[in-house]
């Protein structure tokens, strides 16, 4: 019994150390594996950055000189030949004469004398001037004096009926008071006597057309003057009354 556990721990030993002997192995080749791919990215790394620090050191390039140009020679102007000058012809010199030329007589003007014609004045015949007319006065035209009576009486008969006027009394008139004018018309015989009369105009009052009216019948008329209304029996007149309140 003991020996079999001996063994068996034995075998353990042996299971255990080649168990050890497989862990390292493989840390190993996994170790190996890794470092493979390291060391290439590595090496890929350092010449990535080789290639592009070099352009950065390398000095910059020279850029040549502009090229500057050369103006273009002129061309050269062919001197002309020289024409030949020809001198001008000397005039010989006149001969001054010692003669001092005499001077000329200056010409004096000669006045001739103006006659200015006469005139013989003209008379003319003096026609014989018109005497002017002296007109005829003219005579004032007076009117007939039939025409002037006509008038002195409508101008009397007026004054009388204005004379005659009463502004109407009464309640109505009082509470009221109207104002305005009313035109009449009535007719007279030759000896003064009121034939007819009536209103032409009323004044938009009754109680003022009533007043003249009772004016109208109430006055006496004057006979008509001699030659007045000829050829009338009766004549028709007319007048205006203005009716005015009383204060």
């Amino acid at each position: 019994m003991m020996l079999l556990i001996d063994r068996l721990n034995q075998e353990r030993h042996k299971l255990s150390s080649l168990g050890s002997l497989l862990l390292v192995f493989f840390v190993f080749s996994m170790a190996q594996a890794i470092k493979g791919p390291a060391e290439m990215l590595a090496q890929e790394a350092m010449e990535l950055t080789t290639t592009l620090i070099e352009p950065l050191l390398q000095p910059p390039p020279k850029t040549p000189p502009p090229q500057v140009k050369q103006p273009e020679p002129k061309p050269k102007m062919l001197a002309m030949p020289d024409a030949p000058i020809t001198p001008a012809p000397i005039e010989p010199a006149r001969e001054v004469t010692a003669a001092a030329e005499s001077p000329r007589p200056i010409p004096t003007p000669t006045t001739t004398p103006t006659t200015t014609p006469t005139t013989t004045p003209t008379t003319t015949p003096s026609l014989p001037t018109a005497t002017p007319v002296q007109e005829a006065p003219k005579l004032a035209v007076q009117p007939p004096v039939s025409v002037s009576l006509e008038n002195n009486y409508i101008v009397s008969v007026r004054a009388t009926l204005n004379a005659n006027k009463r502004y109407p009394t009464g309640r109505e008139a009082s509470l009221q008071r109207p104002s305005g004018k009313v035109k009449l018309w009535f007719v007279l015989a030759r000896n003064g006597a009121l034939q007819d009369a009536g209103i032409e105009e009323s004044s938009n009052s009754i109680i003022l057309d009533n007043a003249a009216l009772s004016t109208l019948r109430r006055t006496t008329y004057a006979p008509w003057p001699e030659g007045s209304w000829a050829s009338q029996s009766q004549h028709k007149f007319t007048v205006t009354l203005d009716f005015v309140p009383l204060n």
